[in-house]
């Protein structure tokens, strides 16, 4: 099934979730306190007829560098840096919970 998702939409999700965790819980940073973490591979990520084979390892640390580079150039900012951005989102919500 196709999902649908307005960017613009997406975007003021997100932001209203890290204003929640910014304002209301007053959290101004978060410090992770893990590093590395499992991944399957993108091509056995969304294929549920099997079971996947590879697992990946990542690092929060490397995909904050990875990040962290658009701040200085916005040239950086191309769409697969997402991937970068969902291991950290996700580990800020697990961390956070509130």
């Amino acid at each position: 099934m196709a999902v649908e998702i307005k960017l613009a939409d997406l975007r003021l999700v997100i932001n209203r979730i890290l204003d929640h965790i910014e304002h209301d819980l007053g959290k101004k940073e978060v410090i992770l306190d893990e590093d590395d973490y499992w991944d399957v591979g993108t091509q056995e990520r969304y294929d549920f007829t099997k079971s996947p084979e590879r697992i990946e390892h990542g690092q929060l640390s490397d995909d904050w560098e990875f990040l962290s580079a658009i701040l200085g150039d916005k040239d950086q900012a191309f769409a697969l840096m997402l991937m970068h951005a969902t291991p950290l989102l996700r580990r800020i919500g697990e961390q956070v919970r509130e």
